[in-house]
């Protein structure tokens, strides 16, 4: 029996080629979304807890109750052993925070200002912020809600937009993912988080350039064919197996650079640097909940099973082979989109 997937798509673009969930399921995500919307908007609006007393009588305690939430596996999908030599730089980090007595500045690597198509050999790039990004938000509400009760100061969450690597290296037009901010931004807007939660986009930097030298680059990364896909359904097209190798080279260049970038600017800001896949350098952080990758790589959808509705991740590898129903929505920040 094939399982059955639902994907949340916008009614502008539901059209007569999805199959429509029945109105039970449509009700049902309807409501799981409501649900959501509504936790994110109450912790963001809720009046600041008082922080009117020293609390650094015990920093090392405080930064490791911080580490704790940071690696709940809410949060954070690596597992204790593989994280441990990380943790002492965290640390490290976090008390440097703490001797401010400000928010935790926390900066996330998130996407390049859009996301792939889920049909394969297609290119509907994803430049709208849906559902996705919804829940990439409830995920920091959560974080925020957390942290708050052992740190009144909380947190002010930056989700990090390359944008400009996509641009270099897929020429992703700027226009569209600077829509794609914009949209993002107006979202935060709606969910009353824009005091906690900002959008950093690459292409709005002082230092960005918008022309690229990949002129030094000589030699081809080496993919397997599902990193080919995988280039494919970001490039918006099929590209022959030997340029999605020069892509990938370009990649790894370009994203590089960018990093040193990013990081002068996480030393500038004293940030705490993450990221949705695992790495030896910094923490993950989990883009929906139970999600355990990169969330650009589809949609946000569920997976239904009797009366459970799990989140999962849809992309053209699984809306393929799965019964897939689509459930028309219409976001109540499109209406303040200027």
């Amino acid at each position: 029996m094939l399982r059955r997937l639902i994907l949340p798509i916008s009614t502008e673009l539901c059209d007569d080629e999805w199959e429509v969930a029945d109105n039970d399921t449509v009700n049902r995500v309807n409501c799981w979304m409501d649900e959501r919307i509504e936790f994110i908007r109450r912790v963001f609006l809720a009046p600041d807890l008082a922080h009117d007393k020293p609390i650094l009588e015990n920093s090392s305690a405080l930064a490791g109750e911080l580490i704790r939430i940071l690696t709940h596996r809410v949060f954070n999908y690596q597992s204790k052993k593989s994280i441990q030599e990380l943790l002492p730089a965290v640390k490290v980090n976090l008390l440097d925070q703490l001797q401010r007595e400000k928010p935790i500045q926390l900066l996330y690597l998130y996407n390049g200002g859009y996301r792939a198509s889920l049909v394969s050999n297609n290119s509907m790039l994803v430049f709208e912020p849906d559902q996705t990004e919804l829940m990439l938000m409830y995920q920091i509400a959560l974080l925020k809600e957390k942290i708050s009760k052992v740190y009144p100061q909380g947190i002010e969450f930056t989700i990090v937009i390359n944008n400009g690597v996509a641009h270099w290296v897929n020429n992703i037009p700027l226009d569209s993912t600077c829509k794609y901010a914009q949209q993002f931004r107006n979202m935060i807007e709606y969910l009353g988080a824009d005091k906690y939660v900002r959008v950093l986009l690459q292409s709005e930097l002082d230092s960005y350039n918008n022309q690229y030298d990949f002129s030094n680059i000589e030699t081809q990364t080496e993919i397997t064919e599902k990193e080919h896909a995988i280039i494919n359904r970001f490039k918006g097209c099929d590209i022959s197996r030997e340029d999605a190798q020069l892509l990938a080279a370009r990649y790894t260049q370009a994203e590089s650079d960018w990093f040193k970038v990013l990081t002068a600017t996480t030393i500038g800001r004293r940030a705490l640097l993450m990221r949705q896949v695992a790495s030896e350098i910094m923490l993950s952080f989990r883009p929906f909940p139970g999600g355990a990758i990169r969330a650009q790589n589809g949609s946000l959808g569920f997976e239904v099973n009797g009366d459970s509705i799990t989140p999962k991740l849809i992309t053209s590898e699984n809306g393929l082979v799965n019964r897939l129903q689509v459930v028309p929505l219409s976001w109540p920040w499109q209406c303040v989109i200027t």
